[in-house]
């Protein structure tokens, strides 16, 4: 299936929606709806502690019908939407994730993330990063069943991971476990030959916040006649797709540059929503849709924000064995494991595939 303009339109959506920690300016009290919006941004970017839940609201039929049109317009049979492809796109209308930070204290050390997911209607993962230590529980079991796999097949992986790494039982029965993250760090670092990820992540941040910037400068923004705390942002697809493409270009993120084409979408206008209460941004929304031509209807990606709460260490989690994990062979092999052989060095595409898991989001940055 192919998925490049879709893609593009939740990239250029999840960047617009950047603006909510990418823009600041000087604290204005006009109510002109510019102003009014770079205050809630800077309020909320200085907030000690907030949070934030992003779903998909609309059609799921629309969706699907938005994936045939652009598949068909390709014209490969590769390109073709399965039913599964339209399953999976139908199941992300009952999934959420929820993001939050809180600045415990006045340094970086004290900071604290929680990143909560709801997968398909199955609640319960959640990771904490507090005080240094990375905390992960998820329905370890029932995700597993949920996408397919079969009771004994989740027992023998059950069976053979707990053999393998002390600790992973109390995670397959769904039960806090937790790691240091000082041992991740140095597992980036040097134990499995990933470099740490900070430098790019910080770059990445600052990318993010001139790409807001731009988006939301070169915008029209007026206030809707029927609710006072609801702004239209109207860009347009060239501004969106020329900034996006910006971006990864900035990032030098390959995998990212593949979902563009040579050449920008049709240019239109698109529209993004969002809601400023009491000098409060609560949510916004777009629909990704407008990034497919000729499709109709409406799949907005809402983001929507909290006050946030105090992010706290959860009790009684068991700690993983890192180094049990490994294995204790040199180069950082992965011989604790189901079906690596104790001594076996990991191959550059284990190492690739490692440094996307971890140098994406690594713990020390997230926190």
């Amino acid at each position: 299936m192919r998925v490049s303009r879709l893609a593009a339109g939740v990239l250029a959506g999840v960047t617009t929606l950047t603006v909510l920690v990418g823009c600041a300016g000087e604290k204005l009290q006009a109510l002109e709806p510019k102003l009014e919006l770079r205050n809630a941004a800077k309020q909320l970017g200085e907030a000690q502690q907030a949070g934030f839940t992003i779903k998909i609201n609309g059609s799921a039929d629309d969706l699907v019908a938005a994936a045939k049109l652009d598949a068909a317009k390709s014209g490969e049979k590769t390109d073709e939407v399965s039913d599964e492809d339209a399953k999976i796109l139908r199941q992300l209308f009952n999934s959420s994730f929820t993001i939050a930070f809180d600045k415990a204290g006045e340094g970086v050390d004290d900071d604290r993330a929680l990143f909560g997911a709801t997968i398909d209607g199955v609640a319960g993962t959640e990771i904490r990063v507090a005080g240094k230590t990375l905390f992960v529980k998820a329905p370890v079991t029932e995700l597993a069943t949920k996408f397919g796999a079969s009771a004994d097949e989740v027992k023998t992986l059950s069976e053979q991971t707990v053999g393998a790494a002390g600790g992973f039982d109390a995670f397959f029965d769904g039960k806090w476990v937790s790691l240091d993250v000082a041992e991740l760090t140095e597992l980036a670092e040097s134990g499995a030959g990933v470099p740490a990820q900070d430098v790019e992540q910080q770059k990445a941040l600052t990318e993010f916040s001139t790409s807001a910037t731009n988006l939301v400068e070169g915008a029209d923004i007026v206030r809707d006649e029927n609710d006072d705390t609801h702004l239209i942002v109207t860009s347009s697809t060239a501004k969106a797709y020329a900034e996006v493409k910006r971006l990864v270009t900035a990032l030098d993120n390959e995998a990212l540059a593949d979902t563009f084409g040579a050449e920008a979408p049709a240019d239109k206008p698109i529209v993004l929503d969002l809601w400023i209460k009491d000098g409060t941004l609560t949510a916004a929304e777009i629909n990704m849709l407008q990034f497919i031509d000729g499709a109709t209807g409406r799949v907005a990606l809402r983001l929507e924000v909290t006050t946030g709460a105090a992010i706290t260490a959860p009790e009684g989690a068991t700690k993983l064995d890192v180094d049990q994990l490994l294995g204790s062979t040199p180069g950082g092999s992965f011989g604790g494991l189901p079906g690596a052989d104790a001594g076996t060095d990991l191959s550059e595409e284990d190492l690739a595939e490692l440094e996307e898991l971890l140098g994406g989001v690594t713990p020390a940055a997230t926190a």
